[in-house]
C-alpha cells in the first residue's frame, strides 16, 4: 500500500515537471527581440550622442545609416535619456538621424 502511493506520488511529480518542460519549450520557441533602436542627434568629435535607447555602459551598438556601411559603436557613458557612444570605425558621412 505504502509503495503504490509513492508511485503515484513520483507520477504526479513526473506530470507536473512535463508540463512545466513543455511551457518552458513553448516561451523559448518565441523568439524576443534583442534590437533597440534610437536616433543619433550629435557628433561631437568622435563622441556619438544618441536617443531612445537605453544600454548600460560597455554594450555594443550599430550605427546604421541609408547606403552607408554601418559604424560599431559602444556604450561609454549617458545623461538623462541620451546615450554617449565612442565608434569603433569610421564615422565620415555619418550624420544626425541616423538609426
Amino acid at each position: 500500500m505504502m509503495s503504490s502511493q509513492i508511485e503515484e506520488r513520483a507520477l504526479a511529480t513526473t506530470a507536473n515537471w512535463g508540463r512545466f518542460l513543455a511551457d518552458v519549450r513553448n516561451f523559448a520557441a518565441e523568439p524576443v527581440p534583442l534590437e533597440t533602436v534610437g536616433r543619433l542627434v550629435r557628433v561631437a568629435g568622435l563622441v556619438l550622442e544618441a536617443t531612445g535607447i537605453r544600454l548600460p555602459v560597455g554594450s555594443v551598438c550599430e550605427v546604421r545609416m541609408d547606403g552607408a556601411t554601418p559604424v560599431t559603436a559602444e556604450v561609454v557613458g549617458f545623461n538623462g535619456d541620451r546615450a554617449y557612444l565612442m565608434p569603433t570605425g569610421d564615422v565620415h558621412g555619418t550624420a544626425s538621424g541616423a538609426a
